[in-house]
């Protein structure tokens, strides 16, 4: 299975691309495709090696062609939202667009994800090197999540919360969410009541990603950007995520998230004060799956709730005789 797109309004359309395969199980990432007078692409999906003819294909379905994209928005520099974008470098004339503080880091689009996957597999080296089957299956998804290493991505313009994009007769309103990245953006249509959330709002909890030295998730900034959203939410009539369905009616979104996030760090409390738990240990708490894909999310989500917790001092780490990290309750 490859790129897909359904027109889902007169005027938008979704392109689901795949982007991780882990046994039968496939991950896939929406980008979605504004046809308006100035057709604008939000985010590109993963880096292919025939990116440029998927996508050809999907437009041409419409009747349109790369040469017709006039702007090109990135809600975030991950490489299933932007790998796609150094396929098109030098291909089309699009304007690429993302969030100003961004820019320096991302824009050497390969050193930026080697450093990504350089400091993923610091980070977890350290709370798996007791687990060696578990750290393979944590280096292996890394490797192939965070790619390609190389590239680079000309940005013509750095936006800013408030800031609105126009493509025609659309107006889109930049918001700035951060929580999930650093950078992330939400884009607001009020007259559709349309709300694109990159990967701040899913029907779930979106991924964390912690440990990463400011360049991961921080879920303080998270809780932050969800009371932000719903402000939004109250007038919204769809969010357009970038994983899963459209999620119709969510005026309470925000809210059942921000209770999920309560919901998972009192577990963790109630876990630590029965035992010190190691990483490995809490990311269990949470289910039990062989799927690689969602083990590496769930290590992922432990560490930056335990992040937060360390830093309103709940919480602290340990580190044993035998080099295993722990946690414990302060």
């Amino acid at each position: 299975m490859d790129f897909a797109i359904e027109k889902i309004f007169p005027f938008l359309a979704v392109i689901r691309i795949p982007y991780l395969c882990s046994g039968k199980n496939t991950a896939f990432v929406n980008h979605f495709l504004v046809i308006d007078k100035e057709p604008m692409l939000i985010d590109t999906g993963p880096w292919k090696s025939n990116y440029v003819d998927g996508l050809s294909s999907c437009l041409a379905r419409l009747d349109l062609s790369i040469k017709d994209v006039s702007k090109i928005v990135y809600t975030h520099p991950h490489p299933d939202h932007m790998g796609g974008g150094i396929q098109l470098e030098g291909k089309v004339e699009s304007f690429h667009l993302i969030y100003w503080k961004a820019r320096e880091r991302v824009e050497r689009y390969g050193e930026y994800i080697e450093l990504m996957k350089t400091l993923s597999k610091g980070t977890f080296l350290k709370h798996l090197n007791r687990y060696p089957a578990e750290w393979k299956c944590y280096s292996e998804v890394v490797d192939k999540f965070w790619y390609p290493t190389f590239g680079e991505i000309r940005f013509d313009h750095e936006l800013h919360d408030g800031e609105i994009i126009n493509s025609g007769n659309l107006k889109l309103e930049v918001i700035f969410a951060p929580g999930h990245s650093p950078w992330d953006i939400s884009l607001w249509e009020a007259n559709h009541g349309l709300l694109f959330t990159g990967d701040s709002l899913m029907q779930k909890m979106t991924t964390l990603i912690g440990g990463l030295g400011g360049l991961g998730s921080d879920l303080s900034a998270y809780e932050s950007s969800l009371k932000k959203l719903g402000k939004y939410l109250k007038k919204a009539r769809w969010v357009l995520p970038s994983h899963g369905p459209p999620i119709g009616s969510p005026s309470s979104l925000a809210k059942d998230l921000l209770e999920m996030i309560k919901k998972r760090e009192d577990r963790i409390i109630q876990e630590l004060s029965a035992k010190e738990c190691s990483l490995v240990d809490l990311q269990k708490i949470f289910g039990v799956s062989k799927d690689p894909v969602v083990f590496v999310r769930r290590l992922g989500v432990v560490l930056t709730h335990i992040e937060k917790l360390e830093k309103e001092e709940r919480i602290a780490q340990l580190k044993k005789d035998n080099g295993e990290i722990v946690f414990v309750l302060k």
